[in-house]
């Protein structure tokens, strides 16, 4: 994401530009504020709106949408289906893919998800080694030969491969990226800011939830 799109998304945030959804303009357009995904992809969620964040802890823009997105959630949670998928896009990607699913293999992706984000974007730590990273996931409670067994094993590999296969079909272009049912593709460089991030979001399962 350019510099001055993440400065309005930062700014967004430090005054407090709360995202009020009830109110939220209903003419947002395909094309202009998020992409309709083609073909639409399957889903999991029977007859709930499916929304999957494409997320990368190396991205500051994923970072900085998160409170955001979580107060979201905290207000839509029961009425969706949330799922949180790696996004790679490049090789550079891989990394960090592989360090959320060892978490996943380890149980302790809710536990480790925030912290992850603030140390990279916020501390500044270089968690690009496995090295760093099993010192990260030791102050989290985790055996480092543990941790080492799950960012080596088979289920890791496989759960990247996925992503990586998922992020094509979802024409993910970087992240953040939001995909809702299958169907439209949201990311930030098609809005303005952190505010209109998830009233885009918002418009479109409600848009959603009215087929």
């Amino acid at each position: 994401m350019g510099r001055l799109l993440l400065a309005v998304f930062s700014l967004s945030l430090i005054f407090g530009m709360s995202p009020v959804m009830a109110d939220a303009p209903a003419d947002f357009q395909a094309g202009n504020h998020y992409q309709v995904i083609e073909p639409p992809q399957p889903t999991r969620s029977g007859d709930k709106v499916e929304v999957m964040e494409f997320f990368w802890y190396d991205c500051q823009t994923c970072f900085i949408i998160q409170p955001a997105l979580q107060q979201w959630l905290g207000r839509h949670g029961g009425k969706i289906v949330f799922r949180r998928l790696p996004a790679i896009t490049d090789e550079r990607m891989i990394f960090f893919a592989r360090a959320y699913y060892a978490a996943v293999a380890l149980n302790i992706q809710d536990k480790v998800h925030n912290p992850l984000y603030v140390a990279i974007n916020s501390h500044r730590r270089k968690l690009d080694s496995e090295q760093a990273l099993a010192i990260f996931f030791k102050e989290n409670g985790v055996d480092h030969q543990a941790f080492t067994n799950a960012f080596r094993s088979n289920f890791v590999a496989v759960k990247v491969r996925q992503a990586r296969v998922m992020s094509q079909r979802y024409g993910i272009q970087g992240a953040p990226s939001i995909a809702v049912d299958g169907r439209f593709r949201l990311d930030s460089t098609m809005v303005r800011s952190a505010e209109e991030f998830i009233e885009v979001l918002d418009y479109l399962v409600r848009k959603q939830r009215q087929n």
